[in-house]
């Protein structure tokens, strides 16, 4: 009787599958999974609940009959309910105004994406928070949030031994290990008594008038220049005021300060007095040969110029224009402002001289003052060998491809009308 009664059962689930076949024919494994959730257990018993089951299915079904290619939406990791990326941005945005911008530059962080699922980022930046981390150390140095919250603390507690203004000064101190930071912490703190500015940090900051945080951020990375002698340290950095480097290229290029102060005064007054209009720190590391060259050049842009104090003023007495027109035609082709008076010499002397352009030809061109002169005269002679003299400079500019493909437009053009008047 129990076997009868299975088997009537069994045969009345294939009818009702057999009777909704029709109405859905692309119910799939997910349908049919969902005939089986109709048992709910209670009290051990399995109630039958075949209504609700044929709603459901029905429902589904529908909902399936209805897709389109147009309904698919591609998944996406960071936008599940629930996922601990979408929980940090939430978190993000909670603390702090970020703006998108912001907020992606930090989720995508190399070091927050290998750790979000397997440390606490936002108890660790609660953590900042509290310490007085504020939003822009968060936006330059995303990664805080990935630091291990044990090492964290006593990172923290040993930058606070430091006569500090604000910790943001410090902040990217943190990424140091432990011992590293321990060591550089008490080369600071042994300045102390012998600075005025407490550290070395706030001694770069006052001289160079560069707020802290951008002096460190630099300074993360060449620690060398924290922990050298005072002496050799002080004097490089004097030399280097008194030659009037940029603030920004000094922090950008310490590696001169490695170099003795002697050394680098030396270097700097050969570069003043070939009246180099920029000093850098690279002239003080770079091989001789280089640093000659460099120097060379200086003295034929100065010989070049003459009693102009620049290029624009140098091109508007060649082509005969005003200075606001010679400037107007350079800032047609921006990179004209590179390129060095000399080459623009050589160049207008052999378009003038040699090959016969006007000054109107040439600065409808500005750009013919970036090419090659070695291949603008190249290009010339070719040209002049078939007949052909170009009526704008645009063509000596082109690309080899569109050169070479003028060229053969030229020559078949001469030849047919060679044929033309033969016969």
């Amino acid at each position: 009787m129990l076997r009868s009664l299975v088997r009537s059962i069994q045969n009345a689930c294939k009818l009702h599958l057999n009777s909704k076949a029709h109405t859905a024919p692309l119910l799939t494994r997910t349908a049919c999974r969902a005939l089986f959730t109709q048992y709910e257990y209670e009290d051990n018993r399995i109630l039958k609940k075949p209504a609700m089951a044929s709603a459901r299915i029905s429902s589904h079904a529908s909902q399936i009959g209805n897709e389109t290619d147009s309904d698919y939406v591609p998944y996406q990791a960071n936008l599940e309910t629930g996922s601990r990326i979408s929980v940090l941005i939430e978190a993000l945005r909670v603390r702090f105004r970020f703006t998108e911008a912001e907020v992606q530059r930090i989720v995508s962080d190399d070091q927050v994406q290998r750790f979000y699922r397997n440390r606490f980022l936002i108890q660790t930046m609660d953590t900042l928070i509290m310490q007085g981390i504020t939003k822009h150390s968060f936006v330059e140095y995303p990664w805080l949030l990935a630091l291990d919250q044990k090492r964290l603390d006593l990172k923290l507690q040993l930058i606070k031994t430091m006569q500090m203004q604000d910790i943001n000064h410090f902040v990217a101190f943190l990424r140091l290990t432990l011992p590293r930071l321990r060591k550089l912490v008490s080369a600071l703190n042994a300045e102390t008594g012998e600075l005025s500015q407490k550290n070395r940090v706030y001694y770069i900051s006052e001289k160079l008038e560069v707020r802290p945080e951008i002096v460190t951020k630099y300074l993360s990375k060449r620690l060398f220049i924290l922990e050298m002698p005072y002496d050799m340290f002080e004097k490089n950095l004097q030399h280097m005021i008194h030659y009037n480097v940029s603030p920004i290229n000094i922090l950008k290029d310490l590696w001169a300060f490695r170099y003795t102060p002697k050394s680098v005064e030396l270097r700097f007054e050969r570069a003043k007095r070939a009246k180099k209009d920029k000093i850098m720190p690279w002239m003080v590391r770079c091989p001789e040969p280089i640093l000659q060259r460099s120097l060379k050049l200086s003295l034929d842009e100065l010989q070049v110029l003459g009693k102009f104090s620049s290029v624009v003023e140098y091109l508007a007495h060649r082509l005969d224009f005003n200075v606001s027109e010679a400037k107007a035609i350079m800032d047609r082709h921006p990179q004209v402002h590179t390129v060095r008076v000399t080459k623009i010499k050589e160049v207008l002397d052999y378009l003038l001289n040699e090959a016969k352009f006007t000054r109107f030809e040439i600065a409808q061109v500005p750009r013919i003052l970036c090419h090659s002169l070695k291949t603008t005269q190249k290009r010339m002679e070719e040209l002049a060998s078939y007949g052909c003299r170009p009526s704008t400079l645009v063509i000596l500019c082109r690309s080899r491809r569109e050169y070479e493909k003028f060229l053969q437009q030229w020559i078949e053009q001469r030849g047919t009308k060679q044929q033309a008047t033969a016969e």
